[in-house]
């Protein structure tokens, strides 16, 4: 054991964890193994969107690190740095979250990538993703959510909002996505008996000129009609500009209102990568042929988080470059393995060449396309083709016998339409657009808000009294103080004058804390009497003293 290498692999997506499958089997006596992952389970992301539509289960789409992987020491924790000059692992772990270091003698990076939606407009706080078992759940969540308030709600607008639904993005993640929650919500309505087909819009929004770039033309055209047939209202050539809690601005001026976006775009490096401080080019990590990191011996770099090239001298073409693919990463941790224990026995190591079997989408309804070794196939026999590939591909006996028997019963069984609800975050920022009602009165008080920018008007009248009030609100100012007190509904209406964004703090999270914060309680007190003139205006918000109707246990 003392003459054992230690290898620590950072990660456990594909890349991950062939990689250390392959070295505790081939440094067998040579290595001592070790992989650090958030969760303690592997992803199969490809059966995400079957998650989200109710096909699978969300245990069917994940597999226990350690039944994979037990030969190889598994560890639950959160990566907070590298000494690549020490040689050192920096992790937090258990609730206590102490810092513990980890010497390693070899280092093997497979983090994959993070999502970047920061360039457009209000899309990072309100737009869905797809990157993790969690996102698929929320997805399915929140869409079941919209069909259960449409089908009771009177409002006529309120309801064609719940019921569009737009996902930005038209590669695999994007059309798979699109297709299987089209596929939940026909498959549900017949239980929602006030809500017909022709209500739902479903749109897919893609930058391109074409769906699916990857796949041939003929096929990505074969897709694209495939999907409009069942409903999708596939818009190709515009991007989204902005969004909002309410809608999506598109690059050529149109705004579609919905309470759904979902984006499959905006890859980029994961923050840990980013922050290491390692030559990087596209948000990957630079490697050699053999997945070296250049000026580090003893740190290697694989999936998505690497760029390795496939040729001796790559130009600026990805095509010189290794894809992002759960292909190629099964592929580079396996080679990546080979090449490490070479290099610990003093063998050659051999470059890293692979070249794609081909790709499969999956439309929905028993559909799809695939390009497979050069065959090129669409419909039902594409579709089990996809299927196939995705239950041999994943790893383990347990998690191939469970998927393939819940497609087996989820092919005859009505979908589950359960929503577990989620509690969202006690703060989160929102942003509307010039003329958006952030509340008005009558409803429900859910919260407090504060200005982060942008201008916004609070009008509150009272028609037994004729008093008026207005007041504007810009950076830095607050309205909504009565998240303090007992009374339940709005008596103002709030609407922004320019596009804005606001930080929400919901009622129960900000009760907690102005009780725990005195001043904060002294301040709302001389702010209603300077701003409103009074607790006994009939339009101020009330009798601050009410927010101690209820006093923590002790």
């Amino acid at each position: 054991m003392a003459d054992k290498k230690k290898v620590i692999v950072i990660g456990g997506g594909f890349g991950g964890i062939f990689a250390a499958k392959s070295l505790e089997k081939l440094g067998r006596g040579l290595v001592d193994v070790e992989l650090i992952n958030n969760n303690n389970y592997f992803v199969f992301q490809p059966l995400l969107p079957e998650v989200a539509s109710s096909n699978l289960n969300a245990s069917d789409a994940v597999v226990p690190l350690r039944q994979l992987l037990k030969r190889v020491q598994v560890r639950q924790a959160r990566v907070m740095g590298i000494d690549f000059d020490r040689k050192v692992v920096i992790v937090i772990q258990g609730a206590r979250m102490t810092p513990v270091e980890l010497p390693y003698d070899e280092l093997v990076i497979a983090l994959g990538t993070g999502v970047d939606l920061d360039r457009i407009p209000g899309m990072a706080d309100h737009a869905l993703t797809m990157k993790d078992l969690t996102d698929a759940d929320v997805l399915r969540t929140h869409a079941i959510g919209c069909l259960e308030t449409a089908d009771v709600t009177t409002d006529r607008v309120v309801k064609d909002q719940l019921l569009t639904f737009v996902v930005v993005g038209a590669g695999f993640s994007g059309v798979e996505t699109a297709a299987e929650l089209n596929e939940l919500i026909t498959r549900a309505l017949r239980y929602y008996r006030n809500i017909k087909r022709e209500d739902i819009r479903m749109y897919l929004v893609e930058f391109a000129p074409r769906i699916l770039p990857t796949f041939p033309a003929e096929l990505a055209d074969y897709a694209t009609e495939n999907l409009r047939a069942n409903g999708i209202e596939v818009l190709t050539g515009v991007g989204t500009k902005s969004a909002t809690a309410t809608g999506v601005e598109l690059t050529d001026g149109r705004i579609i209102n919905t309470s759904t976006v979902v984006a499959t775009i905006g890859n980029g490096p994961h923050p840990l990568v980013q922050a290491l401080g390692l030559d990087m080019h596209w948000g990957r990590i630079r490697t050699d042929r053999y997945m070296q990191v250049p000026g580090h011996d003893h740190v290697w770099a694989l999936g998505d988080a690497a760029l390795i090239p496939l040729n001796d001298d790559p130009k600026e073409d990805p095509a010189d470059y290794a894809t992002q693919t759960a292909q190629f990463a099964v592929r580079e941790g396996s080679q990546l393995a080979a090449n490490l224990v070479a290099k610990l026995k003093g063998e050659e190591m051999k470059p890293f060449a692979y070249k794609s079997k081909g790709s499969l989408a999956s439309l929905g309804m028993s559909k799809a396309v695939a390009d497979v070794y050069g065959v090129k196939m669409s419909g039902i026999l594409a579709w089990l083709l996809w299927r196939g590939f995705y239950l041999s591909f994943l790893p383990g006996f347990i998690a191939k016998l469970r998927v393939g028997l819940n497609w087996l019963i989820n092919a005859v069984m009505p979908p589950n339409i359960v929503q577990l609800r989620i509690r969202p975050p006690a703060t989160r920022y929102i942003h509307f657009w010039k003329g958006d009602k952030v509340f008005e009165p009558g409803m429900l008080i859910d919260g407090f808000y504060t200005v982060v920018n942008g201008r916004f008007k609070l009008t509150i009248d009272n028609p037994e009294t004729g008093e008026h009030f207005e007041k504007e609100f810009r950076p830095g100012d607050h309205f909504g103080e009565r998240v303090l007190l007992r009374s339940h509904l709005r008596t103002g209406l709030v609407e922004a004058l320019e596009d804005g964004l606001l930080l929400f703090t919901a009622q129960k999270d900000f009760r907690r804390f102005a009780r725990a914060f005195p001043a904060l309680r002294e301040y709302f007190k001389g702010y209603i009497e300077e701003t409103f003139g009074g607790t006994d205006k009939a339009f101020a918000p009330g009798n601050v003293e009410d927010m101690d109707e209820k006093e923590p246990r002790t």
